[in-house]
């Protein structure tokens, strides 16, 4: 009866040391595999927090230009290209301050820009600088009020609808996929 009493108590410290060893290599992999998934969850949401700050900066931006480039459409065409006679306030408050205010957006934050748009974007800077230009020559410099429009495109300027049309599209397109996420 001792004997089996030795043969049993021995094989459960045995059988216990065995369990407890299995055990403790099984839940060591486990924390390795847990550790390696957190790690790639870690990375792919960050890479997917970045592109969607991304994606959010850039729509925010684009939005910016969509409206002033819609505002200084309008303008034009329902007013400052049939005005009889110079109109400072709508010259600076609508024109001016628009075309500046695109400038600008695109000079601080051309670094948001999906690249196809970079080329345009360049297109729509040069435009408006050369506005500015002639706006602060005309305007500030020879305090012309006998000019009743300034026209940069007869100045070899001319406004670059492409891009317009290309900086609205991307907006649209860029808005509606941020929606869906």
């Amino acid at each position: 009866m001792e004997d089996l009493l030795k043969t049993i108590l021995g094989s459960s410290i045995v059988t216990t040391i065995l369990t407890s060893a299995i055990v403790y290599y099984f839940h060591k992999k486990t924390e390795r595999s847990n550790a390696v998934i957190k790690h790639e969850f870690d990375r792919i949401s960050q890479i997917h927090n970045t592109d969607f700050e991304w994606r959010k900066k850039t729509t925010e931006l684009l939005g910016q230009v969509y409206t002033h480039l819609n505002r200084t459409r309008l303008a034009f065409e329902n007013t400052y290209s049939r005005l009889e006679k110079y109109d400072a306030k709508f010259e600076d408050e609508i024109m001016y301050n628009s075309n500046k205010k695109i400038r600008d957006i695109l000079l601080e934050n051309g670094h948001h820009l999906p690249p196809e748009l970079l080329g345009e974007a360049s297109k729509l800077i040069e435009h408006y600088d050369a506005w500015l230009v002639k706006y602060h020559h005309l305007r500030k410099m020879n305090e012309d009020k006998n000019t009743i429009h300034i026209y940069v495109g007869t100045d070899r300027f001319p406004f670059p609808k492409k891009a317009e049309g290309m900086f609205k599209e991307k907006y649209e397109e860029m808005f509606q996929k941020i929606r869906q996420l």
